[in-house]
This record gives C-alpha cells, sequence and structure tokens, in this order.
C-alpha cells in the first residue's frame, strides 16, 4: 500500500487525467457537431472552440452549437411550409 503522500499525488493525477479526458471528449463532440452546422457560420464557432480555456467553456459551446442548430432546423422547416 501506497504511502498517503504518494496516494494523494496518484488521486490528483487521476482527476487531472480525467478533466483532460473529459475535455477531450467534448471537443471531439464539437468536431462532430461543427460540421452540421452551415458553412457560413462554422468559422465563428471553430474560433471560439479554439479560444476555450476550460471544459466549461466547451460546455457552453456545445450550448451555443446546439442553438444554432435549432436555428437551422427551424429556417428549414419555415421553409418546406413557406413551399408547401
Amino acid at each position: 500500500m501506497p504511502s498517503e503522500k504518494i496516494q494523494e499525488i496518484l488521486n490528483e493525477l487521476n482527476n487531472i487525467m480525467n478533466v483532460e479526458k473529459k475535455y477531450i471528449e467534448l471537443v471531439a463532440t464539437v468536431e462532430y457537431l461543427l460540421n452540421l452546422i452551415e458553412p457560413s457560420k462554422r468559422e465563428k464557432f471553430r474560433e471560439a472552440l479554439n479560444d476555450a480555456e476550460s471544459v466549461e467553456d466547451v460546455y457552453e459551446l456545445i450550448k451555443a452549437i446546439k442553438l444554432q442548430l435549432g436555428i437551422q432546423g427551424a429556417k428549414k422547416y419555415v421553409l418546406k411550409i413557406e413551399e408547401g
């Protein structure tokens, strides 16, 4: 059994790895979602991802992307109704 100090260090490193793992997963999710955004708006979101400094920033960016995708879907729905 490792000493208390070593166990503390191991726990801290595991916590850092978990945060980094989550950040990587979130960035991969954003990269996927960026492909669903209309091309004219995509670069703005990509810049925001590059400026993200924390997991919380990426979560907020995902919220913004969801709103953008909702707007895009609503526009397509309205256009279909107007054409029909």
